[in-house]
């Protein structure tokens, strides 16, 4: 509530415990107000954490946050299952699978995977595109279900329906363990060029799956070195060429889903736990001394 979030900064004030900030999202071009809110959230945090060195950059250099006060500690991942029990219990066994995961809004990108689909059934027919998630509340309140619907109503215009599955709730963990297990390929088809964090991504990588995406600044940053793909943004046709290509390359596919998952090691849930536990600690002693 407030005009930027201010309201949060009323608590604040009144807090006389240490203060960690934990940022999904930093602005990199903030209005008036905007800017206000996060270098005051600055001051009365003893620490901030952010999820990308892109992130810890933007504090430093759009906010002037101190470097020593901020932590980069990875989005948390979780351990999943082996995967063709997974397939197994969702019904796809011996298909290839391609997901996507996470509420569902216009900036997501969805329907360019939707028409990239007739050129990646045109060389893996037997594959499968499986969206996760229900509308995100904030949408929803706006727009209704417009989005969703329309993206149904799109994999029929373009006689795709048979192809897809639109999981239409929110799902809990241990089912979603289960569809990035049965997962070949990841796909994040993103809008927004300055989004700097990515529970999705983040889950795609930690779980050593392959992944295809749009450049967006977490994608350009977690991907990097061969841990995925990245493709034009609204380009259907190279998001086909690169699903398509990993699909039918099992060596390649094989390649990247190791170097991702051997990078997504440091961001699995345990490793996260005791990196904010030490964010903790150094928040208490600076607090402590004034």
């Amino acid at each position: 509530g407030g005009k930027s979030g201010s309201h949060l900064l009323a608590l604040l004030r009144e807090l006389r415990m240490p203060v960690v900030s934990t940022l999904h999202t930093i602005l990199g071009a903030p209005n008036d107000s905007q800017r206000k809110v996060m270098e005051e959230l600055a001051r009365l945090s003893e620490r901030l954490v952010v999820m990308s060195d892109h992130g810890a950059a933007l504090l430093r250099e759009n906010y002037g946050v101190d470097g020593s006060r901020i932590d980069v500690i990875p989005h948390g991942t979780p351990v999943v299952p082996p995967a063709e029990e997974a397939k197994e219990r969702l019904g796809v066994q011996g298909r290839p699978v391609l997901l996507t995961f996470g509420l569902l809004s216009p900036d997501k990108g969805i329907e360019y995977v939707l028409d990239a689909l007739p050129g990646i059934l045109s060389r893996s027919p037997d594959a499968i595109y499986v969206v996760v998630g229900a509308t995100h509340p904030h949408v929803r309140a706006h727009s209704g279900e417009t989005y969703r619907l329309g993206l149904e109503s799109r994999s029929r215009e373009l006689g795709v329906e048979g192809s897809v599955i639109f999981h239409n709730r929110f799902v809990s963990a241990t089912e979603l363990a289960d569809f990035l297990a049965a997962a070949d390929v990841c796909v994040t088809p993103y809008l927004q060029p300055e989004q700097i964090s990515s529970g999705v991504l983040a889950y795609a990588v930690g779980s050593g799956k392959a992944v295809v995406s749009t450049p967006y600044r977490y994608a350009t940053e977690l991907l990097a070195e061969g841990r995925g793909m990245l493709v034009p943004w609204r380009d259907p046709q190279a998001i086909a060429d690169a699903v398509a290509g990993l699909f039918g390359d099992d060596a390649a596919r094989t390649a990247m889903a190791a170097r991702a998952g051997a990078f997504g090691q440091r961001m699995e849930w345990p490793a996260v736990a005791r990196a904010y536990l030490a964010s903790f600690e150094r928040a208490r002693v600076r607090h402590a001394e004034g």
